[in-house]
């Protein structure tokens, strides 16, 4: 009869680390599946924040060929070393620019620099609905393993 006490005692300090610990893992699944989630948004945006700074730079790029293009075409540069050219005001409004079309180019790259902004907004908004959702799965686990802590402390000793 003591015997029997004692592996029921034993039994039921078993089971109550067993829920302890599965609390505690419960905890440290929730933690790591947030720190995951983290990780991946912080990628993501670091990700979004190189592009944007690659764009950036072909804009700044493109920009700096147009005023140069601009600058030649109303005198204020020397163009290829060569001598230094005066236009009339006039002579250069009738003019199309035609090599590389930077201004196309530079519309372009402004157009891409505005769909990459659009993107990168678009999968942040998805980021946070998965994490509601993760979140809204770990509540629900939370609760069923509470809910089942709870019918294992009601069921009677052996």
């Amino acid at each position: 009869m003591r015997y029997t006490a004692e592996l029921e005692k034993k039994v039921q300090t078993l089971q109550t680390e067993t829920t302890s610990l599965s609390a505690q893992l419960t905890l440290l699944q929730r933690d790591t599946n947030g720190l995951t989630a983290e990780n991946s948004e912080l990628k993501l945006r670091l990700q979004t924040m190189e592009q944007q700074v690659h764009l950036q730079d072909a804009l700044n790029d493109a920009l700096k060929e147009e005023i140069q293009h601009l600058k030649v075409l109303t005198g204020q540069t020397i163009p290829s070393g060569g001598p230094m050219l005066n236009f009339s005001p006039s002579f250069g409004a009738n003019q199309q620019y035609y090599p590389n079309n930077q201004s196309m180019h530079t519309m372009l790259t402004a157009q891409q620099f505005k769909q990459l902004q659009i993107h990168s907004q678009k999968q942040q908004q998805q980021q946070q609905f998965q994490q509601q959702q993760m979140h809204q799965f770990q509540q629900q686990q939370l609760q069923q393993q509470q809910a089942g802590d709870l019918k294992n402390e009601r069921l009677p000793a052996l």
